[in-house]
């Protein structure tokens, strides 16, 4: 699925097409044969299960208050009844636009970006979807660039603070390879999910679609078996989406990257066959393809959300190791020195010395 291909459909767009199916349902199987002959033992079935004390098909299902199950008017309203969870079948996919998630993204990738400048990007078992298609934060100078400057400020000036600042930025380097992964990880990860959440409304939508088309063909004088197929893009969802590693890394960091990117493109799990059938001479087997298809799409998008966040923990896990050279303390020389008078930093024999040569 491209970018072009995605069309954001709301808690309000599923409940009318689910609205819309229940409907058609209700309409052929009172007005079909075959469908009102299959409803009428249903409701004959239900009523013993009633009864005697077992769950009803229906979840809805309200007891006739007088004449038979299959009675036209008792029937309409078990029909009725039989159908009326349909629209929420397709309201459960409701989310947020996943596309609202961009920005964000942009800003990680503008970090890394930032971060190392020339970054160059590959991929670990599957190609990238969005390589660094952002620049660098504005008036921002990279920050091997703002390091070399202060290394050569820094030539000038004597004393222990000023020694103790000269080894701190020196930290900066692994620093903000670090950090470059961990917003590499957040960007990617938000990405991963946003193209899970894309495929799922896709899928969703056109499962309803197919189902509708599938039961208006039987809504007719002479309907026949209907067959339609539901494509389900969401096995693949995550088939495009890779962590990247990038030159001159820490060897931990491009392992760990690595490693998730192996877990994410690792997709074994849930290789199924990208398509459904949704077919029948009446309504319920119609109906259960299109239950089966959005099964299938919630168990895929379970699945894909667990690898990313097994993706998203290996990737913490090796990096917390190194939490400390990622995030660097001020050594206290410096930050006790910003606190005294110029006299004090001054002077040659301070522990807090920051002088000029």
């Amino acid at each position: 699925m491209t970018t072009a291909d995605y069309q954001y459909r709301s808690m309000d767009d599923l409940r009318v097409l689910g609205e819309k199916i229940r409907d058609k349902a209700v309409k052929v199987t009172l007005d079909q044969q075959e469908s009102y002959e299959q409803a009428q033992r249903e409701a004959n079935n239900d009523q013993t299960r009633h009864e005697t004390g077992q769950p009803t098909r229906s979840v809805n299902y309200h007891p006739t208050a007088d004449g038979e199950a299959d009675d036209h008017g008792n029937l309409s309203a078990y029909v009725h009844d039989l159908y009326a969870q349909l629209p929420q079948m397709f309201t459960q996919f409701a989310v947020p636009d996943p596309a609202t998630m961009q920005p964000i993204i942009d800003t990680f990738y503008q970090a890394v970006v930032t971060l190392h400048p020339t970054l160059e990007i590959k991929a670990d078992g599957a190609k990238i979807t969005t390589p660094m298609l952002v620049s660098g934060a504005p008036a921002v100078a990279p920050v091997e660039q703002s390091i070399n400057i202060m290394h050569t400020h820094l030539k000038r000036w004597e004393g222990h603070a000023a020694n103790a600042f000269a080894l701190y930025i020196g930290g900066f380097k692994t620093a903000s390879e670090l950090q470059q992964q961990i917003a590499v990880n957040l960007a990617n990860g938000l990405e991963a999910m946003a193209d899970i959440r894309k495929a799922m409304l896709t899928d969703v939508w056109n499962v309803g679609t197919v189902t509708y088309k599938a039961l208006d063909q039987l809504d007719g004088w002479c309907s026949h078996s209907a067959k339609e197929v539901a494509k389900l893009t969401i096995v693949g969802a995550l088939a495009a989406v890779a962590y990247v590693a990038t030159d001159g890394m820490a060897a931990i960091a491009v392992e760990s990257v690595q490693s998730a990117a192996t877990i994410m493109s690792s997709m074994a799990t849930i290789n199924q066959p990208a398509e459904q059938n949704i077919e029948g001479a009446t309504v319920p087997p119609i109906l259960d393809g299109m239950a089966t298809a959005l099964n299938r799409v919630r168990a895929a998008v379970d699945e894909q959300e667990r690898v990313v966040a097994q993706a998203m923990t290996a990737v913490t896990a090796a990096l917390e190791r190194y939490r400390q050279l990622a995030v660097l303390r001020a050594p206290n020389e410096v930050t006790t020195a910003a606190s005294l008078p110029v006299a004090a930093i001054r002077d040659p024999g301070s522990n807090f010395g920051f002088y000029p040569d």
